[in-house]
């Protein structure tokens, strides 16, 4: 999701820790494959999700108030959470990051999940702050050079953390997030699909932005194709339930559409998520908040629209929404999924017994909204 200038300070603050981080330069592709953690079979049910970000390098993972939040999210019904280790990328094409094998609060992160009974989705990110706009504008023109040198880095620092995830178990691996303006690189993405394939066994997705889904030219490598749902789906300020219903059907129309394209293959919804706002139909993407009455009626609305339409698509395969960080933290203000409407909207719809649930239990196949 592109992010607005309002986190411009938020990013000044997160730079001198990422700044620190050295060059990875240890992990090689192609080094043995161990066997999956634990044989953690797959059901048929759809992946209802969060994800459980952090307010700076992730430490928060693996602390106490990781362990509270994930008996929340199961009284809400979540059964998945994703985590977004970072490496940082410098205008040069550095990327530098710590082997994730050195960083104790993502294994305390595995090892809390699974206690929880969570299943997990690994979403490395790159901290682009202080250096680019957002990870859309990660490009280097003709410098060829910065090229080699960011696919280089960024092939070492995903497949150090492929590895982690094999290891451990991690059900869904994303090897990439929204990096638009690199995706016409097909031949080095390719080459990372593979690299990544050779040390993680498990189901591989790359997470493209909702507006930028056809320029991925490399969705045939990967098991599910990942969108970052942040679809416009009305112009109003204060749309109806059925107008908002109806705001899906082009954007879910061109989704089946690109599932079909590539045999069927399943389509994760891996982020989505509205603001308090007036405008949040309109521009999902917008971190401005609202506390008014009807921009919290409205976000509840958005959310359990989106929670019984989109999980009544057989060719969706799950979603996770955007956000949720442990523990009190300033930052923990816009899209964050502890605020009352959110949670009553995912009590209603993913915390509802099966006969009170008016998205049903588990898949369902009708596109009626009745």
């Amino acid at each position: 999701m592109k992010h607005s200038m309002t986190f411009t300070v938020r990013k000044i603050l997160f730079v001198g820790i990422f700044a620190a981080l050295p060059l990875q330069t240890s992990a090689q592709p192609g080094s043995e494959t161990p066997g999956m953690a634990a044989d953690l079979p797959w059901e048929e049910s759809f992946v209802r999700g969060m994800i459980v970000s952090c307010p700076r390098a992730g430490q928060v993972w693996g602390s106490p108030s990781m362990v509270d939040s994930l008996d929340q999210l199961r009284e809400l019904g979540v059964e998945w959470v994703a985590i977004h280790p970072y490496a940082r990328v410098r205008r040069d094409g550095t990327v530098s990051s710590r082997p994730a094998a050195e960083v104790a609060y993502l294994q305390r992160a595995v090892e809390i999940a699974r206690a929880a009974g969570v299943r997990l989705f690994w979403k490395p990110h790159l901290a682009y702050w202080g250096s680019f706009e957002w990870r859309g504008d990660i490009e280097f023109g003709t410098d060829e050079a910065a090229w080699r040198r960011f696919f280089d880095g960024y092939q070492r620092f995903i497949v150090d953390q492929a590895r982690f995830a094999q290891k451990n178990g991690v059900e869904i691996f994303a090897v990439g997030v929204e990096y638009e303006q690199t995706t016409h690189r097909e031949e080095e993405w390719r080459g990372i699909v593979k690299a990544v394939r050779e040390v993680y066994a498990g189901t591989v997705t790359y997470a493209a932005n909702w507006d930028s889904l056809d320029r991925v030219p490399f969705w045939d490598a990967v098991d599910w194709i990942g969108v970052h749902a942040y679809f416009p789906l009305s112009v109003d300020e204060n749309p109806s339930r059925e107008t908002l219903w109806n705001g899906w059907y082009e954007p879910l129309r061109q989704l089946e559409t690109l599932s079909s394209k590539h045999r069927d293959k399943p389509i994760l919804f891996a982020e989505i998520g509205y603001n308090r706002s007036s405008r949040a139909a309109r521009e999902p993407w917008n971190d401005q908040m609202e506390e008014t009455p009807q921009a919290l009626e409205l976000r509840q609305r958005l959310i359990e629209v989106a929670l019984e339409r989109i999980e009544s698509e057989p060719f969706v395969r799950g979603m996770f929404w955007w956000k949720w960080i442990p523990g009190p933290d300033p930052w923990d203000r816009d899209f964050s999924m502890k605020n009352p409407e959110a949670r009553l909207a995912l009590e209603n719809y993913w915390a509802a017994e099966p006969d009170a649930n008016p998205a049903g239990s588990g898949r369902v196949t009708t596109g009626s909204k009745n």
